[in-house]
């Protein structure tokens, strides 16, 4: 199964775009690209960043919407509700109202909002959410340039995965730059996963930099821990969702890597990276 853990929807109904800066991140799109790179499911995230004061509908609105999307096309879309756990009670409460009414079955979190993920006042917030087994994408590392990267550090989900064992956390973008924090909060918590998102910057670096850092991760964390995400449409114009499944598929360990240490990534490794650990933490 070929799933892409991480994706958006980026329109006019949960966005309020310039004319200038509007992208071609529609649902149809979606599909397009979906259809193109051979996909079986896409999971589309909410945000919830109106705390932050983005141009944004309110946060409610995008979880409607990415719950719509998932009722009308259920063989292809899995949506995470977008909540701020700033938001105290009215987070736990519309936790509860995006798992029992609106069909929506993950978390994510964007700390680059402005808040520490491992803050004790969002226990709350954690504790339903161990109810559900309702997994969590918690955004770490970059992020764009006018936020704060300083709440994003890898080590700041430790904590909550430690005190929460039985809920499952996916950290993005391999937590770049701190990719061997992130590698090491994925070794040492079972309930903590990566995915590759955002990679695709590194397109002018494919070859060397991708086989040396996902196989230094497999090294660290182990195959069963890494996810195939695009961060869709965001890096579209870089190297379309075909091309970078592709990529991902045909990574080899030449044998000049292999004598300078890197391990070699097997099919079996990439069979679990482009599809079946992201099953296996759906529930799929």
């Amino acid at each position: 199964m070929r799933i892409d853990i991480h994706s958006h929807i980026w329109d006019d109904e949960i966005h309020n775009f310039e004319t200038e800066e509007r992208p071609d991140g529609g649902v149809d799109r979606l599909i397009e690209d979906m259809d193109e790179a051979k996909l079986d499911k896409v999971v589309l995230l909410a945000m919830d960043v109106t705390l932050f004061g983005q141009r944004l509908k309110p946060y409610y609105m995008y979880n409607n919407y990415v719950s719509r999307l998932v009722n009308e096309y259920p063989d292809r879309f899995i949506g995470f509700a977008g909540i701020d756990p700033r938001r105290g009670d009215e987070a736990v409460k519309e936790l509860d109202r995006c798992i029992n009414e609106l069909d929506l079955t993950g978390i994510k979190l964007w700390p680059l909002a402005g808040f520490y993920p491992d803050d004790p006042a969002y226990y709350p917030f954690y504790e339903r959410a161990q109810e559900y087994k309702t997994p969590i994408l918690c955004h770490v590392g970059v992020g764009p340039s006018y936020s704060y990267m300083k709440y994003c550090r890898p080590a700041f989900v430790d904590r909550v995965a430690v005190d929460f064992p039985e809920l499952n956390f996916i950290l993005p973008h391999g937590g770049m730059p701190w990719v061997d924090e992130a590698a090491y909060v994925a070794m040492k918590n079972p309930n903590v996963y990566l995915d590759l998102s955002a990679w695709q910057m590194h397109i002018d670096e494919y070859d060397a930099y991708l086989v040396r850092m996902v196989g230094r991760l497999i090294r660290m964390c182990g195959s069963d821990k890494i996810m195939w995400g695009t961060d869709w449409p965001l890096f579209n114009h870089v190297i379309s969702t075909k091309d970078w499944w592709e990529k991902v598929d045909s990574l080899e360990t030449s044998d000049l890597m292999k004598r300078l240490g890197v391990p070699e990534i097997t099919s079996e490794d990439k069979r679990k990276i482009l599809g079946d650990n992201a099953a296996k933490i759906l529930n799929l």
